[in-house]
């Protein structure tokens, strides 16, 4: 296949991929107000109770403490409940793992092939803001199968369209990316702690530049991230440049999930 046959190929999938994504779209849209519910094939590694949190590896969100026991915690897929009004998406919550009872009843959509979810959900939290956003991006990185880091790196650099907290969340799971890379997971962030998780004074360093006042320790986390020779210790200065929300930050992942 020459280059530009397999160029032309690329430009037909992703035209395909935005045509089913805004397919979806209109699906939700159609609704008018109300509640809708679809459900697509979460990542490998990512399991949830269905109703009050999911992990992914070893982080947890939502409502997870250490009582809840493990096995109940079941894999995929990703089940998402959207408040529409007026053909809007207002608000949006993302689970895992089996089918719980609500309440409210829902217009539900089924089962969406995952590609076409991130590609609705990426669009979402593109033109929202607060929770629907927040819960947007989420469900698109849960989405199998599917690289997101590009999208998530135009939503954390759009500062003209896209909502600061928005570009925040975007930033938060790049670093998860990010961090997967350097320790050699690839785009698998349910591995991102890696098997040389430890405790130690390299970490505590790291940690301890994050808290200085004024982003002061920011210049030396970027350097750490950048030329480390231990994975560990960049991975640890990764992650907390993901939470700082600076500008810089951008950079740095683009940077590191390109390089």
């Amino acid at each position: 296949m020459t280059k530009s046959m397999a160029i032309a190929l690329l430009a037909m999938v992703s035209a395909a991929q935005q045509a089913a994504a805004q397919s979806l779209a209109q699906r939700v849209q159609s609704v008018g107000t109300g509640v809708v519910a679809l459900h697509y094939a979460s990542r490998p590694g990512v399991c949830g109770d269905g109703r009050r949190y999911y992990t992914m590896g070893r982080s947890s969100f939502g409502e997870f403490n250490s009582g809840d026991r493990r096995a109940s915690c079941v894999p995929g897929p990703a089940r998402v409940r959207m408040r529409v009004s007026g053909g809007t998406v207002t608000e949006l919550r993302v689970t895992v793992g089996p089918e719980v009872s609500h309440e409210e009843r829902a217009t539900d959509l089924g089962q969406v092939r995952s590609a076409d979810a991130a590609a609705f959900f990426l669009g979402l939290a593109e033109t929202s803001s607060g929770r629907a956003a927040h819960g947007a991006l989420a469900a698109a990185v849960l989405a199998d199968s599917v690289s997101v880091w590009q999208r998530l790196l135009a939503i954390a650099s759009d500062t003209a369209r896209v909502a600061r907290s928005t570009q925040r969340d975007a930033l938060f799971w790049l670093g998860q990316f990010a961090t997967a890379k350097v320790l050699g997971h690839g785009e698998d962030i349910t591995e991102m702690e890696g098997p040389d998780d430890r405790d130690d004074t390299r970490g505590d360093a790291v940690f301890a530049l994050s808290q200085m006042r004024g982003r002061m320790g920011l210049d030396p986390l970027i350097q750490i991230a950048r030329t480390h020779r231990d994975p560990y210790v960049r991975s640890k200065a990764i992650f907390w440049i993901g939470q700082s929300g600076d500008p810089r930050a951008v950079g740095v992942m683009r940077e590191i999930l390109r390089g």
